[in-house]
């Protein structure tokens, strides 16, 4: 196919992933169930695949136009569309709330009873009102924002529609060397629907990772240890990034102490002993939709009782993080190659693996031209599948079957990507 002929093909399949958008906005609105409007959102990668096909025929500068402007028309679509495949955006508004009226969310839970005269209908929409807040600090900026721009679900969407596009414009210039990077990033439909209708901020860490691992391998360390702190004060995740500082002491240091001073909140006021601590529970008990974790707890429930199997499965992996970080280091790993890879590996040894997690990943994906990371953010919204009976029932129960779809898929994807993520330090020349 000539380059003219692709650049209609890809003309045709923005055109019809704009109004798989579109018809997906109007079913949201119209009640559509949570499990539809996940595959709602499948589908829409339907026309995304011809878009990553074709894309290649745009020069950079178009390609980085129609990435900006389409994820803006896609998610404008969907911003007046009600959030029903996460509640999350609720919490962010009522922490945002407490922080203007003088409160402090990493202290107080959404069911603390001096705070009864407060709760409103984000308090009644939020999940696991017992605990305190598990976000850093840079999250609650972007809370507190939402909140004094009016407190509603729109103003959330609003600004994680902003940070995406944000992105997806950022990435286009610091990967010059991909031409369709902000494209396939911008137009991605799980990133579109995690921050256009669920309101998450995670690609704002996503990015910073990014740019940690960019700064890096351009030696330029001062900016890379800022970005590493970026994705730190956003999400714990961005801790991954420290590894990417190890030709620079002095850098890796600072970075680290800032990095402490940020997360030192989420364990202040309520020690992740506490009962009430988010952050405490979230390492203790969470599950779901994970890969590697179950394998290697399944292994140790051989030999102990299963709250022994649990404790020691999460240690474990905590282990292989830290040693996949030394390996970083000791093979002086390009940066974006080094972020790329520990990424990875901590979402696939994590015990909760949310859609909205593979932010995290995709910038540094698109950056490196791999595609695995695009399968999963397909195969990923099977982990929407038990949505319908958590909101009819309260019940969370992830089929085993989808789960077993949703990581042969990544597993494939992972096998037969020429551009997999790798420990091997590159050949030089």
């Amino acid at each position: 196919m000539t380059p003219a002929w692709k650049r209609r093909a890809c003309a045709l399949f923005l055109t019809l992933q704009g109004g798989a958008i579109v018809a997906l906005a109007v079913a949201v609105r119209q009640g559509a169930s949570p499990s539809t409007v996940a595959s709602g959102v499948a589908l829409c990668f339907l026309p995304y695949l011809g878009v990553v096909w074709s894309a290649g025929s745009l020069d950079p500068k178009t390609a980085r136009f129609v990435g900006i402007v389409g994820a803006s028309a896609f998610g404008a679509a969907l911003i007046v569309s009600p959030p029903v495949l996460s509640d999350d955006l609720h919490r962010y508004l009522w922490e945002g709330r407490l922080w203007l009226q003088g409160h402090n969310p990493y202290r107080h839970s959404p069911d603390d009873p001096t705070l009864i005269a407060l709760r409103d209908l984000h308090w009644a929409a939020i999940n696991n009102k017992p605990l305190a807040s598990i976000y850093p600090p840079f999250s609650q900026l972007l809370f507190i924002v939402s909140a004094w721009l009016g407190g509603t679900v729109w103003a959330v969407k609003l600004i994680a529609l902003a940070a995406h596009v944000s992105s997806a414009a950022l990435v286009g210039k610091v990967c010059s060397d991909v031409r369709s990077a902000p494209l396939l990033l911008g137009l991605n439909p799980l990133l579109l629907s995690e921050s256009a209708l669920n309101g998450h901020f995670d690609i704002l860490c996503g990015t910073s990772l990014l740019l940690a691992g960019w700064y890096a391998s351009s030696s330029a360390f001062a900016r890379a240890a800022a970005a590493v702190c970026a994705a730190v004060g956003l999400k714990i995740i961005g801790l991954v990034g420290l590894p990417l500082l190890w030709k620079r002491p002095k850098a890796l240091m600072s970075a680290g102490f800032v990095s402490m001073l940020l997360l030192l909140p989420l364990g202040w006021w309520r020690p992740i002993t506490d009962p009430i601590s988010g952050v405490g529970q979230f390492a203790q008990r969470w599950r779901g939709n994970e890969s590697l974790f179950a394998v290697v707890e399944r292994l140790a429930a051989l030999a102990l009782d299963p709250s022994e199997a649990s404790f020691v499965a999460r240690a474990t992996v905590i282990f292989l993080v830290i040693v996949a970080c030394g390996l970083v280091a000791r093979r002086r790993l390009p940066g974006v190659q080094a972020a790329r890879a520990l990424v990875w590996a901590v979402l696939l040894l994590s015990p909760q693996v949310h859609p909205w997690y593979l932010a995290w990943l995709l910038p540094l994906e698109v950056a490196a031209r791999g595609r695995a990371g695009l399968v999963w953010s397909a195969a990923i919204l099977l982990a929407y599948a038990p949505l319908d009976r958590w909101v009819s029932e309260g019940v969370w129960v992830m089929p085993v079957e989808l789960q077993a779809i949703e990581y042969c898929a990544v597993a494939l994807a992972l096998l037969v990507d020429p551009r997999r993520p790798s420990l091997r330090t590159p050949m030089s020349g």
